[in-house]
């Protein structure tokens, strides 16, 4: 019997080596067993109980020995019963949002770190070599396709029939949604600069009739959407080492927040661009508003909460070492994914870290909140979604 067992497990241990050898299928989707939740999840704070279920897990990345994986930086976005996102190994995927299940697949032309845009019926998203797509919800049919001549790494905008996209190099071009004609291109003047993080913000629409758009070098622009003229220009160029500004400008009011990934944490009109207050935090990833607050996820990997009238800062807490994305509010929950292990809970009124649960090689993506569903991708390639209970 002592035998067997020990033949047994010698078989164990053998295709436990074998295994990681075969690439994983793509897109696999697989349910949680309640048997192993408790390894995923840490208890950080007293008094808690936990704000989530788990849902399922899809696995949409091969697997492969010895090879240098790049982090996902594609965040999702949800259109209808569908989750859609792109990957690094330059696959988008359609998925069920009920199940994970693949429901299409498109191969492009270099890796996707964009988060896509949609208008319902299409889904516009950029790669890696400058090529920007329209697909068909539905079942994934290239519609068109357009190269802009650099890296695109952030979100298009859409209005007004047009979809306006910014480039890693600085242009910025609208073109039509129909069938991607350009309907005008600036070009930002290229500056002298060190290094950057990224390049760009993603261009935001403000709804009457202006986009604005941050630059790696600490530039920001306000532009007309009917003809690309720059309104106003201001220099928020910082004394840090990465001046970018790359987290997405939020419009609130008459005011403009902004943030450069090595500081300053600013507000200014959106009228002129006349700085209102700024502080010394530094941020690269969207920022959360919430009555007279904004969450900072900050470059160092704090979060803080910031009062919205003049930058005081109320709280803040270490989540950890690696870089964080953009918090998500839901109550008096925060989420927010660190990049080098895990998703974390955080309680809004006081940033007492309350859990954190385990995501396969970090977070480096902004997490996706629908109503109460939590979605999520890993660097290793797995789409995670919770069901959140506070």
């Amino acid at each position: 019997m002592a035998r067997k067992t020990g033949k047994k497990i010698q078989q164990i241990t053998l295709l436990a080596m074998i295994l990681p050898l075969f690439p994983l299928a793509a897109a696999a989707t697989v349910r949680e067993s309640p048997h192993l939740r408790q390894p995923h999840l840490k208890r950080q704070a007293s008094g808690y109980k936990i704000p989530f279920r788990p849902g399922w897990v899809s696995v949409f990345k091969k697997g492969r020995l010895f090879k240098y994986r790049r982090k996902e930086f594609a965040s999702p976005i949800v259109q209808g019963d569908l989750i859609l996102v792109g990957s690094d190994n330059g696959q988008f995927y359609a998925m069920k949002r009920k199940n994970g299940r693949k429901v299409w697949r498109f191969k492009a032309k270099g890796a996707v770190n964009s988060v896509a845009a949609s208008d319902g019926e299409t889904v516009f998203f950029g790669d890696d070599k400058g090529h920007l797509y329209a697909l068909k919800i539905g079942n994934g049919e290239k519609i068109w396709e357009v190269e802009l001549g650099s890296e695109i790494l952030t979100a298009p905008a859409i209005g007004s029939g047009r979809l306006f996209v910014a480039t890693a190099e600085g242009r910025i071009a609208a073109l039509r949604i129909e069938d991607g004609t350009p309907v005008w291109s600036v070009e930002h003047p290229s500056r002298p600069m060190e290094m950057s993080v990224q390049g760009n913000s993603p261009p935001v629409l403000d709804g009457a009739g202006h986009l604005y758009v941050g630059f790696a070098d600490g530039l920001f622009w306000s532009l007309r959407t009917g003809d690309g003229n720059v309104v106003w220009e201001k220099d928020y160029t910082a004394s840090g080492r990465f001046g970018d500004l790359d987290a997405p400008p939020v419009i609130d009011g008459e005011r403009i927040y902004l943030g450069a990934f090595d500081g300053p944490l600013m507000a200014v009109s959106r009228q002129n661009g006349r700085l209102l207050w700024s502080a010394g935090i530094g941020t690269g990833v969207p920022l959360r508003i919430d009555d007279d607050r904004l969450y900072v996820a900050d470059s160092r990997g704090h979060i803080r909460a910031i009062r919205k009238v003049d930058g005081t800062e109320l709280w803040s807490t270490k989540v950890g070492e690696g870089a964080l994305t953009a918090p998500l509010l839901h109550k008096d929950l925060l989420v927010v994914g660190l990049s080098n292990s895990t998703i974390n809970f955080i309680d809004a009124r006081n940033g007492t870290v309350m859990y954190r649960r385990f995501a396969r090689k970090g977070i480096s993506s902004d997490p996706l909140l629908v109503e109460d569903r939590l979605y999520y991708l890993s660097n290793g390639g797995r789409l995670y979604s919770l069901k959140l209970v506070n």
